[in-house]
């Protein structure tokens, strides 16, 4: 497309003109259109690369080795640099010329873009993103400055600002969705690499249609002392707010910059009014209407900044979505920022900017004050989308009137410096904001997990704070709208007066009114419901039984050809879990036994506000019992309550187990030994985690084994892992805000014959043989001081299910995947997933590989999982949060695959002995079919049945058989010829003697 140039002869503007008058410099349409679709682009560049790089950092992090401390510095590098530089590119507009700083501002960005996506390590990455940051301060200041100065007071300059304008809340909501579509399905580094190819055609593009506008102009004398003490302050300045926020309002490494921060800029101050000869910032031309309309920009982008920020934050942490999914919430409000903020301007034409940016400040604030509705569970439609909805309206609303309110009355000499200054204040407020917003929020929500308020809750009414600080911030931007932005004296004052009304205020505010109402009654009305239970189910794709409907336990199936000969004896033992980010389950939750047919055998579904896992068979005082566990477990893997249960052989209840002193008792492990359980616990404890890289009013989600009396529920002994291993071991990175560091994330526990005991720590990558009786650990295995040294063909990563067997053999499986990011979101794996078998050399302190059990190169578990050695020689598997099922000969033969149905799992999966006598009688149903009856019997976890036989009669008293039948699966059908009205069914043994009676039943 051929480019039409902008006239450089003439400037871009020579001073005020009316709409009646002199129409401005002559800049011809098709330019002025590449000229402001220019300016555009690189605001959104600007603004996309403070969001879009968030989503990425955990893959960052793993790629380019970066430690805790260092990761924050790719957002903060960039976003403290673009801050401190934003007045001097404005300033460097006046005075080197916008086209050249504007060009040579895109191409640098480009530039640096390029060296941050092609960074080899984190102190490249650093640098690029930081002078990437200086690239976008010169690129935000001049693009603003362009338009003012290019386009003639009146409509025209309103459109092209409100377009403008709408950049910076649509590139704030597109960098979410941006960096989640790039990051998980290329590459981390494109999300940087993207920027090259934009910002070089835009630069091309600008410098067609961009006018020099000082090319024939003296240059004036440039302020270099005023220019470094502001940029200094800004820079110092900003890194105290963004210290403080992670080390604490009341540490030295925030206070002290702050301060200094502080200093220099009163000491620009001093330059400016008292010494410097042509002031960056001539505070005496700086008029009212421009100090006023700062302020506001300073207030609202306080509130703003935050709210993407913890809008983000809710929706993964509380409700469980992926960053993908997140950022589509986003998108909607998105497109309302552009539409309303590109239609702006011509309300303020109509209307004026008072009436304008107070309506729009008013429906920030009002859906500001919908957010804060949020809870713990429900709709993200009800709950983030619908109030972003309005808060959109609100804030295309206000983004444009106060930039063309803060814009109006520079002259060409002084676009820069107005455009730095409003910038600048979106910059200060927004960083202030989110650092001050953040930490109120962090410190509320550790406060709430101190005192033992669930992590949804406690996240949830820290991030209800966080909004309501963000709405009174609006509402007091509003208060200084109304108050300060004072209309003409009469509605015909000149057309350069923006305020002036062309229309009765009664129909704007009837608008808000309306507006207001309608999203707060939709809102009311979507986000009224909790959401869906934990354990919510479909039956489509599970067992429905007629003599049992109660019951909806998933249908295992075989993925292969089994080889039954070659199977071990016994029964599978399992526990239908969920995925952790998708619902519903296919099925109940509950405890499940499955016969080498994969039919069920026993199943015990749990309520649907739990899931159940970890179904094992053992024994307690010389009988039989199942334990299991049942409680809830958050999207992020932690568990938030729980307790274990144990039954005889029953199905009694012999005992329940809770956590004491704070402790809860998680889903990962119960071992019966005498009259004791020995079991995995977690507890929240708020924790100062800066010098982890974590906020300093954090929360440590500590590991622990305990050990209970079944028999009483007394806690008898403890071994707790923060008094054992340092935090400095976890290779999890603490979240940014109160959200709990799971630093050890303990998983399974093996007891020693001499009373010691090896325990597995995920997110250390180890597993640790402690000294039960002097809490010490005698070797560690794995992790950043393994007491082994172990090849990397027998390494593992966030291993599971650390089981110490005879002659010196320790099994585990081995997820070699994955640091959990967010909700449904991981890091790569660092190779498949496998059963794992290594032999231990105390002596030379080494572990070798004996085998390993695997499924191929694209089976990642991402959690959970197990490995057992049978008594026969062969190796079953259990993959954790990928649906199989898989048991091998010693020699590694494949003879069992089996596939729970998408997206159930279970946690462990074991193959035990087991003999279930049901205290509770046989069930029975009858249905009529075409000449005759059908008859349905089960008895839910009886093990002895081998057939069943039909009694029928036409009441209790004159019953007799009329069928025998082998049992077949769980649920056996018996077709009965004749008509009769009452039926019983029996179970017989394998000898033929009756083990149990129904009760009597008819037919339906």
């Amino acid at each position: 497309m051929k480019l039409i140039a902008v006239d450089r002869r003439s400037r871009a503007a020579t001073g005020p003109s009316t709409e009646s008058g002199d129409p401005g410099p002559k800049v011809l349409v098709g330019g002025q259109g590449w000229l402001l679709a220019v300016c555009c682009v690189a605001q959104f560049m600007v603004i996309l690369d403070l969001s879009i790089v968030n989503v990425a950092l955990p893959s960052i992090q793993a790629s380019l080795n970066f430690s805790t401390t260092q990761l924050q510095w790719v957002v903060d590098a960039y976003a403290i640099v673009f801050a401190g530089f934003l007045m001097l590119g404005g300033r460097a507009a006046d005075f080197i010329g916008q086209r050249r700083t504007f060009v040579l501002a895109l191409l640098f960005f480009a530039l640096t873009s390029l060296a941050g996506g092609a960074s080899v390590d984190h102190q490249m990455l650093i640098v690029a993103r930081a002078l990437q940051g200086l690239g976008a301060a010169l690129m935000a200041a001049t693009s603003l400055a362009i338009i003012t100065a290019s386009f003639p007071p009146g409509p025209a300059r309103r459109r092209a600002i409100g377009l403008w304008g709408a950049m910076n809340g649509a590139g704030g909501a597109v960098g979410t969705l941006a960096g989640g579509v790039l990051t998980q399905e290329f590459s981390w580094r494109l999300v940087l690499l993207i920027n090259p190819p934009i910002a070089i055609a835009a630069a091309v593009i600008a410098y067609r249609v961009v006018t020099e506008r000082r090319k024939d102009e003296v240059r004036p004398r440039f302020d270099l002392a005023g220019a470094i003490s502001l940029t200094a302050g800004q820079l110092v300045l900003v890194y105290g707010i963004v210290t403080a926020g992670t080390d604490g309002w009341g540490s030295a490494q925030g206070l002290v910059p702050i301060a200094v921060g502080c200093a220099f800029l009163v000491l620009f101050g001093l330059v400016e009014t008292r010494f410097a000869v042509a002031p960056l910032v001539p505070f005496r031309q700086l008029n009212g209407p421009v100090q006023v309309a700062n302020i506001v920009v300073i207030l609202f982008s306080a509130a703003l900044f935050p709210m993407w920020y913890v809008s983000s934050l809710y929706l993964q942490q509380v409700l469980g979505l992926s960053p993908l999914v997140t950022g589509l919430c986003f998108l909607p409000m998105a497109l309302v920022i552009f539409l309303c903020a590109s239609r702006a301007g011509r309300l303020v034409g109509r209307y004026g900017v008072r009436a304008v940016l107070g309506a729009g400040l008013l429906l920030m604030a009002s859906g500001m004050l919908l957010f804060a509705r949020i809870g713990p569970s429900g709709s993200a439609l009800g709950f983030v989308v619908l109030p972003g909805l309005l808060t959109a309206v609100g804030i295309g609303l206000s983004i444009v009137p106060s930039t063309i309110f803060a814009t109006q009355g520079a002259g060409p000499a002084q676009a820069g410096l107005a455009s730095g200054l409003v910038n600048t204040s979106r910059q200060a407020g927004g960083g202030l904001g989110l650092a001050l917003l953040i930490s109120i929020a962090t410190e509320f929500t550790s406060r709430e997990i101190g005192r033992n308020v669930s992590v949804p809750s406690a996240l949830t009414d820290g991030f209800r704070v966080a909004y309501l600080i963000g709405a009174g911030l609006v509402l007091a931007a509003a208060a200084v709208t109304f108050v300060f932005v004072r209309m003409p004296p009469s509605a015909s004052a000149s057309a350069t007066t923006v305020t002036a009304p062309a229309a009765p205020h009664w129909r704007i505010v009837a608008g808000v009114v309306v507006v207001i109402a309608v999203f707060a009654g939709v809102d009311f009305g979507a986000a009224g419901s909790p959401g869906a239970p934990i354990g919510a189910y479909t039956a489509d794709g599970a067992y429905t039984f007629v003599s049992a409907p109660g019951l909806h336990p998933p249908l295992v199936h075989s993925d292969t050809a089994t080889d039954t000969s070659a199977l071990a004896p016994g029964y599978i033992m399992m526990a239908n879990f969920y995925d952790l980010t998708t619902s519903p389950m296919v099925g109940q939750s509950g405890p499940l036994i499955i016969n080498s047919d994969l039919q069920p055998v026993w199943f015990k579904p749990v309520p649907e506000d739990v899931v159940a896992s970890n179904l094992t068979a053992q024994s307690y005082k010389g009988q039989p019992v199942l334990t299991w566990w049942q409680g809830l477990v958050s999207d992020t893997g932690a568990t938030e309550s729980g307790e274990d249960i144990i039954v005889n052989q029953h199905y009694q209840t012999v005992a329940t187990l809770k956590g004491q002193d704070g402790w809860v008792i998680t889903l990962h492990e119960l071992i019966v030994q005498g009259d004791d359980a020995w079991v995995t616990v977690n507890k929240n404890i708020p924790m100062n985690l800066s010098k982890y890289g974590g906020p300093s009013d954090g929360v440590l989600d500590d590991s622990a084994v305990q050990e209970y009396d079944i028999a009483t529920g007394k806690l008898v002994y403890t071994w707790d892992a923060l008094a054992h291993i340092p935090l400095t071991a976890s290779h999890a990175q603490p979240p940014a805000n109160g959200f709990p560091w799971d630093a050890y994330h303990v998983n399974s526990i093996s007891l020693t014959a001499n009373g010691d005991f090896l325990v597995s720590m995920r997110n250390t990558w180890a597993a640790y043989m402690v000294d039960a009786k002097t809490g010490a650990i005698e070797w560690e295995l794995g992790g950043k001081t393994s007491s082994f040294a172990v090849p990397a063909g027998a390494s593992f990563e966030w291993q599971h299910d650390v089981r110490l067997q005879s002659g010196s053999i320790v099994t585990m499986f081995d997820d070699d995947c994955c640091e959990i990011t967010g909700a449904g979101t991981y890091l790569a794996p660092a190779g498949p997933s496998r059963g794992l078998e290594l032999k231990l050399d105390t002596k030379t302190h080494t572990a070798t590989l004996v085998a390993q059990y695997g499924l191929g190169k694209n089976v990642d578990s991402a959690y959970m999982g197990d490995t057992q050695i049978l008594p026969d020689g062969n190796v079953f598997v259990g993959w954790g949060s990928q649906p199989y099922l898989s048991e091998y000969t010693s020699s590694g033969k494949l003879v069992l695959h089996a596939s729970l149905p998408s997206p159930d799992l279970t946690y462990r999966a074991t193959v035990e002995n087991w003999v279930g006598l049901p205290s509770y009688p046989p069930s029975g149903a009858a249905r009529s079919t075409a000449g005759g009856t059908t008859v349905y019997a089960s008895w839910n976890g009886a093990t002895e049945v081998a057939s069943w036989r039909v009694l029928a009669g036409a009441n209790t008293e004159h019953l007799s058989v009329v069928i025998t039948t082998a049992k077949a699966g769980f649920e056996t059908a018996l077709t009965v010829k004749g008509s009769y009205k009452t039926f019983e069914v029996e179970a017989l043994n394998s000898k033929g003697r009756v083990i149990g009676t129904s009760k009597s039943f008819g037919t339906k």
